[in-house]
């Protein structure tokens, strides 16, 4: 069985009156030791599920299963030991302002009753997974927005959890520590099996460090499956619009390209179908014009990959696709997105 198992969730709120679905009929199964991303617009229900998993917020219908247990049975005794096993991290980091790093990370350690030196033993463990070593004595307000989501991360490692859960975790970091602070759950993930689950809505997050995602909107499950999978054959609106339309062109906010009649083809390619010039010996072998409406090459969970938007004349269509797939793209005819 997975490690975590979402079976038919729903989550209805009342509000004003007015009865609100924030999550409906949701099935997910996340196996151990997986990085797992959960990804929506804002409003979608992404952070609702994730608050869901750990019954912080309890579904209206449906179960939560972790490791085989049905948290809609546990006494609230229960409920708090398996929590213990599932940690959180936050976007704005929820560190004690007036503890020291070292005392910010003991704190879990202590309230569950363990011994002051033992938990500042484990703190300090901690501060060199994360690259703290010398911040120990600093106060959070001391720490960039970087050093505190890893001070965040050592607390929340600091029971032993078998489940991180990271709530917008990178959101809001600036690029450059948003990549060291994925590299460093990354690590965490490959040396301690922790199963990750990442709530974006950034797919740039998901690209980086993803095995498996999830996409969310309103409410619903609309796409689940590999990263790679859904980047090279995103099927749902919102999928499309997630991994094409992230980086708008010309022909995404509805403008036609110079080629006459033209049909819109997405190819992607990886590494190893880049040691040609496909695109120009296509137009050779043709004899009519391409336009390139978007080029971009990305990491995408450890493979290099290249993605095109072309505009090709819509008569010559079967055989540019069937070019393109016997050089190793794959290829997708695409709408206009806006």
């Amino acid at each position: 069985m997975a490690q975590i198992v979402l079976d038919h969730i729903s989550k209805r709120f009342e509000i004003e009156g007015k009865t609100v679905d924030a999550l409906q009929d949701i099935s997910l199964e996340i196996d151990k030791g997986e990085i797992y991303g959960i990804i929506g617009m804002s409003g979608a229900g992404k952070s609702t599920l994730v608050r869901c998993l750990n019954f912080l917020e309890k579904p209206t219908e449906g179960k939560v299963l972790i490791e085989g247990h049905n948290l809609g049975t546990l006494s609230e005794k229960q409920l708090r030991e398996q929590r213990r096993d599932i940690a959180m991290i936050f976007q704005h980091f929820n560190l004690l302002m007036q503890k020291t790093v070292l005392d910010n990370i003991a704190f879990p350690l202590v309230i569950q009753g363990e011994k002051k030196t033992a938990a500042r033993k484990r703190a300090k463990e901690l501060l060199t997974v994360v690259g703290l070593e010398e911040k120990e004595k600093a106060y959070p307000s001391q720490l960039s927005g970087g050093q505190k989501q890893r001070v965040a991360i050592a607390r929340a490692l600091a029971s032993n959890p078998h489940i991180l859960l990271c709530d917008e975790a990178t959101s809001a970091l600036d690029p450059q520590t948003t990549q060291s602070i994925l590299k460093l759950l990354k690590e965490i993930n490959q040396k301690y099996g922790i199963t990750i689950v990442i709530i974006t809505h950034q797919m740039d997050v998901i690209r980086e460090v993803c095995e498996k995602v999830a996409i969310i909107e309103a409410g619903h499950l609309v796409e689940h499956g590999s990263v790679v999978d859904i980047f090279n054959h995103p099927k749902s609106a919102a999928g499309k619009k997630l991994i094409i339309g992230e980086k708008a062109s010309p022909v995404v906010t509805g403008e036609k390209s110079q080629v006459g009649n033209d049909v819109i083809l997405r190819t992607v390619f990886s590494e190893n179908s880049a040691f040609e010039p496909v695109i120009a010996n296509m137009i050779l072998r043709i004899g009519e014009p391409i336009s390139i409406l978007k080029a971009d090459t990305m990491n995408v969970n450890g493979i290099a990959k290249g993605e095109m938007l072309l505009g090709i004349p819509k008569n010559r269509q079967p055989e540019i696709e069937s070019y393109l797939s016997e050089k190793g793209l794959e290829v997708e005819e695409v709408e206009q997105y806006v």
